[in-house]
């Protein structure tokens, strides 16, 4: 029964046949009864207009039960009956029974109809008696059954022609559903383009749905895409980065093995020095990057206070005062050794973080280091090229991002969602820029 009904179209034909059903049904019973009725009042009526005029025309007893006997074969079969008294005669030699109340009536000189045992008894009231018909009520309810008949012949032949309209007319419905399967079939899985606007307003939710899927998977492939590129660009650099000390040092110990000499000894130990430098940033790099965030309301003007720094602005942000502070520290390095003090600080609110900007009076970076600067082993000729990275890392964990300009001086900027936002780690947020 579950699989029968796991088709929609399947359920819509269910409920219309169901409905359909409620409808006829209740309507051809209710058709019957009122048709069972009329007929019966139609017929009482007839009686009574016949009998009266046979008591205006005042024929005698024998010429009456004549007069009643072709009555009663005028309307289907039954009796005449002739009252006098305590005597009772009949159009037919078997007697039929009287219902008390019509002989009560007759002598209390009241007409009388009613029904009693499937019979219609339609009497009026003479003097000494009255005189009526008995009709059995056999062609009347004969009617409700050709009614109940001719119901489920024309209306099941109508039934069925509604149905197939209905089917007809629910396939051109669904047709949207079918067309928006048909495209989702189609589509190749590198696809993630928007789904065209559907032509039904039922349908727009479940489109608008599938486009907002269809773009976070977009860009979480692109994320995904983007630090796989970063990844290859991370492994060759830091290859690169660390072949040169491991070659020096290799070298050194070549010719430590073949005679003892000062100078190779102090070159093999201020190379695994530098080694251990360079290894010591990538294991710092690859922490940040791997999370471990503990944000909390952070005012920058007073924290970059406690740090000796004047500030320009105002801001509170949701941060994590120790990463924050790694940050700075790594561009305040990286303004003592390419550039120059002092350094100027500005917090610049926009949308719904803070630019927190650090400006060094130097010459600025090299233009054509300007747009790559901030990925790790990117550097001038001078260090490792692992600060600004790690900047870089700190303000992507907060769920923002970094930037350098050149504005009199190398500035380096990092934008922090306000304290008043509820950010996930390194979920991004909207950003004023």
């Amino acid at each position: 029964m579950a699989t029968a009904f796991s088709s929609l179209r399947a359920r819509l034909f269910a409920l219309l046949g169901l409905a359909l059903l409620l409808l006829l049904v209740p309507l051809a019973l209710v058709s019957v009864k009122e048709a069972e009725k009329a007929a019966a009042e139609d017929l009482e009526r007839a009686i009574f207009s016949r009998l009266f005029l046979l008591k205006e025309e005042g024929p005698k007893e024998e010429a009456l039960l004549l007069e009643l006997f072709r009555l009663s074969q005028t309307y289907g079969g039954g009796v005449g009956f002739v009252v006098r008294g305590e005597e009772v005669r009949f159009t037919e030699l078997q007697d039929w029974p009287l219902p008390e109340s019509l002989l009560l009536a007759l002598r209390e000189g009241r007409p009388y109809q009613g029904v009693w045992r499937g019979v219609l008894y339609v009497a009026l009231p003479e003097e000494g008696g009255g005189f009526g018909l008995a009709v059995p009520l056999e062609g009347v309810s004969g009617l409700g059954r050709r009614l109940l008949y001719r119901y489920a012949t024309l209306g099941g032949g109508l039934f069925l022609l509604v149905f197939l309209l209905a089917y007809l007319a629910l396939t051109w419905a669904l047709r949207p559903l079918s067309r928006l399967e048909a495209l989702l079939q189609a589509r190749s899985p590198e696809d993630l383009s928007p789904l065209p606007e559907p032509p039904l307003s039922e349908l727009k939710p479940v489109v608008e749905a599938l486009n907002a899927l269809l773009s976070r998977v977009s860009r979480l492939l692109e994320e995904l895409s983007e630090k796989e590129a970063m990844a290859r660009r991370f492994a060759h650099h830091a290859s690169h980065e660390l072949r040169t000390p491991l070659t020096a040092l290799k070298g050194y110990l070549e010719v430590l093995r073949r005679r003892p000499e000062p100078r190779a000894l102090e070159g093999a130990l201020r190379e695994a020095a530098r080694l251990e430098r360079r290894l010591s940033g990538l294991l710092r790099l690859s922490q940040l990057e791997a999370g471990g965030l503990r944000p909390r309301p952070l005012d920058l003007k007073a924290f970059l206070a406690e740090m000796g720094l004047a500030v320009e602005g105002e801001g509170v942000v949701l941060a994590d005062p120790e990463l924050l502070a790694l940050a700075v520290e790594n561009v305040l390095e990286n303004a003592r050794r390419h550039g120059r003090p002092p350094v100027r600080v500005l917090l610049q609110r926009e949308g719904e973080g803070v630019w927190l900007w650090l400006v060094d009076s130097g010459p600025g970076f090299p233009e054509g280091l300007l747009e790559r600067v901030l990925e790790p082993f990117v550097h001038g000729g001078e260090g490792m090229g692992l600060g600004l990275a790690l900047v870089a890392a700190v303000a992507r964990l907060h769920g923002g991002r970094a930037r350098v300009e050149n504005r009199g001086g190398a500035a380096v900027g990092l934008f922090l969602p306000l304290a008043s936002l509820k950010v996930s780690p390194g979920a991004p947020f909207r950003e004023g820029g």
